[in-house]
């Protein structure tokens, strides 16, 4: 990379600041954007079109932007496909092939042909229709299909007609990410739906074809905030609902009589303080359940429906002393379970007696990467999985229990119009281990450029939330980057899952800033060995993670020459008033409580912006359609940080109408990674033009140098 430049800076006045003080208990909490909150305001709005046009004119300075986007185009041009999911010899999956906007459903008969039954893009030209989940029905001759536009993930649920391709019935409402249980004769299916505003998700079932008005109410949780999941247990008998609320997870058991339409009153069979995180019902009667009760790192226990009684003692797989378990599968024609671990950020699949637990064999992988979205055939003893790692594309595999074999499991679909595939170049995968401020080792991913001269810019990215682990699977951003010359640091803070339920608590609610000193500490050893230079680290954080980049840079802003904020969570003393806040209390704490207030007040990047500070480069990213973190949080953060900053370095916010927190269309993903690279750039310098020419080989490696 170049010389550091300065990001051009536009011209513009200060947001106007009120005098909103809320009282909370013993506290006093200052809101002078409080206005912000309110895209309608007219206030807002002018601000907003202001902000619109500041992005804009910083925007064309980026020389850098066109060529990232080139890049990034090539490092995608290849098909991204879904694990198998199969209903009696027909496999069904989502397929996005090389230069499309959306994945699409499809089939694959026995005799080798595919077919299209859904493609958003054929529904939606715009590409703002996004399908969001799908299940079908027991014989494969219906599927039910959750659709949403523009981002909101406000999912319809159709009934899609595999055979002619066109809907059944009336829309369903309400049904977000829905879990969706079809009743053994495929008449109809249980769903999950808030069907009322305010009144939590309850379980319903629905006649195919019927009015949506005569769905029948089956379930209602005792708490409203609780999440539910829904399964069918393979004798087709019973209806397994998992209930995870404030108070742990049980499962629920509902009698299924006569045609599978729920009868009588469900019957709790299990409950686990620390709970249960997924159900497996096996055609044996019984259910596989991974709990990290008593086990941070996860085990497999069993149930049995039959006698509607669960312990948590009884263990099939233990608990590993150094892996985490992710998930697992019953093969039961080959009378196996199948449990996939993470360990340093790789996975491991391992293959178990069923009646047993005893570990049989390993089976052996593609490389040192990550497996995810594990499926198995009924009565069979064949597996898919995606297989991953920082430098290879997600790749379907079929594991054959019989002779052991790991073959992908079909050819790459042909290149449409647009770039051929390019893969990586010139840049190696690393992984280290570094002290964090009390002593703490943690763990860090690394992607860079395979000859350093020296310390390079490097930009340091991390989540630390809700167990949600960093893993080291194919990134087109931080591969464009360090073929570009930088490094791109991942810190597995502490509040993610890394290291087991134990590693995700150590850094939650009143301990969340033990992941922001992780943070911190990861700086500073990428500037004491030499990796990065001091004059050009940036950070970078999405939602979860986007709180925890910004209060790292509220709390050191002279580490940092430039921050990129993704759809962020700021404002911690209102973040539950909006989105879907309501549900994160048990990550981060509840404002009601006043201790509770004073931990999310000590480290809330809104609280915390002091005027008159020399603060980075920040460009807070945020998408009109977000129903999960109200755009409002980088709202009110911009104004502040431009209010306060004394750096002459610029504070950007870019607003993308008709998309929301998840999917969206390839378009859409390329253009916003291509702003955010080109912004580094500018900020921490780098190469305008991004190499096209052939390099040095790519390779993986262990230590960097």
């Amino acid at each position: 990379m170049g010389q550091v430049t300065r990001l051009r800076a536009a011209g513009g006045a200060a947001a106007p600041r009120d005098t909103v003080v809320e009282t909370l208990g013993p506290h006093r909490v200052a809101d002078p954007y409080r206005w912000l909150e309110d895209p309608a305001d007219p206030r807002t709005v002018a601000w907003l079109v202001e902000q619109r046009d500041r992005f804009r004119a910083a925007r064309a300075s980026w020389p850098s932007r066109d060529g990232f986007r080139r890049r990034l185009a090539e490092l995608t041009a290849f098909e991204l496909c879904t694990p198998p999911v199969w209903r009696g010899r027909t496999a069904f999956f989502t397929s996005q092939g090389p230069g499309r906007e959306h994945a699409a459903l499809r089939t694959l008969d026995p005799s080798g042909a595919e077919r299209v039954l859904l493609d958003p893009a054929h529904l939606d030209p715009s590409g703002g229709t996004t399908l969001d989940a799908w299940s079908p029905g027991p014989d494969g001759r219906l599927v039910a299909c959750q659709l949403s536009a523009g981002g909101t993930e406000d999912a319809v649920l159709r009934v899609l007609d595999a055979g002619s391709g066109t809907f059944v019935g009336e829309p369903l409402a309400g049904c977000r990410y829905s879990a969706v249980a079809w009743l053994p004769d495929g008449t109809a299916f249980c769903c999950v739906r808030e069907d009322e505003p305010g009144a939590g998700p309850r379980v319903w079932r629905h006649t195919v074809g019927a009015d949506p008005a005569a769905g029948r109410l089956v379930f209602v949780p005792p708490d409203e905030d609780a999440d539910l999941d829904l399964a069918l247990d393979e004798t087709g008998r019973h209806l397994l609902i998992t209930v995870d609320g404030p108070d742990g997870t049980a499962i629920w058991l509902l009698d299924l009589p006569g045609r599978g339409a729920p009868g009588g009153n469900p019957v709790r069979v299990a409950a686990c303080p620390d709970g249960w995180s997924a159900v497996w019902p096996g055609r044996d009667g019984r259910l596989y359940l991974l709990t990290d009760d008593g086990a941070p790192r996860g085990r497999i226990v069993v149930a049995d429906t039959a006698s509607a009684t669960a312990d948590p003692g009884r263990t099939l797989v233990p608990e590993a002393p150094s892996a985490t378990l992710e998930s697992c599968t019953v093969l039961d024609g080959a009378g196996i379970l199948l449990a996939a671990w993470s360990q340093s950020g790789r996975s491991t699949l391992t293959v178990h007696d069923l009646a047993t637990g005893t570990r049989r064999w390993d089976v052996p992988l593609p490389g040192p990467g990550i497996v995810a979205a594990v499926t198995s055939r009924p009565e069979g003893h064949e597996a898919w999985f995606s297989y991953t790692d920082t430098l290879t594309p997600p790749t379907v595999y079929r594991l054959d229990a019989a002779d052991r074999s790991v073959r992908r499991w079909r050819p790459p679909a042909p290149a449409a119009s647009g770039p051929a595939f390019v893969p990586p170049r010139g840049v190696r995968a690393a992984e280290l281990r570094y002290p964090s401020a009390d002593g703490t080792q943690v763990r860090m991913l690394l992607t860079l450029p395979l000859r350093a001269d020296g310390p390079r810019p490097a930009i340091v990215h991390a989540y630390g939330a809700f167990g949600e682990s960093q893993l080291a699977d194919y990134y087109e951003f931080g591969l464009a980057w360090a073929e570009a010359g930088g490094v791109l640091a991942i810190p597995c803070v502490r509040g993610g899952g890394e290291e087991g339920e134990a590693w995700h608590e150590a850094g939650m609610r009143d301990r969340k800033q033990r992941g922001i000193d992780d943070l911190l500490a990861a700086v500073t050893y990428l500037v004491r060995t030499g990796l990065a230079d001091p004059r050009a680290i940036g950070v970078k954080g999405f939602s979860a993670g986007g709180l925890l980049a910004a209060a790292a840079l509220v709390q050191a802003p002279d580490r940092f020459a430039a921050a990129e904020l993704t759809s962020p969570l700021l404002d911690m003393a209102r973040y539950e008033l909006s989105g879907l806040g309501h549900l994160w209390s048990e990550e981060f704490g509840h404002r009601d409580d006043p201790d509770e207030l004073a931990a999310l007040l000590a480290y809330s990047p809104y609280h915390n912006v002091a005027a008159g500070t020399g603060y980075p480069a920040v460009l807070l990213a945020v998408f009109d359609g977000d129903t999960r973190v109200d755009p409002m949080h980088a709202r009110k953060m911009c104004a502040a940080l431009q209010h306060a900053t004394c750096s002459g370095r610029p504070v950007l916010l870019r607003t993308e109408p008709g998309v929301g927190h998840g999917e969206r269309s390839r378009s859409a993903r390329l253009n916003y990674f291509a702003d955010v690279l080109s912004f580094f750039t500018t900020c921490l310098g780098g190469d305008p033009a991004i190499r096209t020419g052939p390099v040095a080989e790519t390779r993986r490696g262990g230590e960097p140098a």
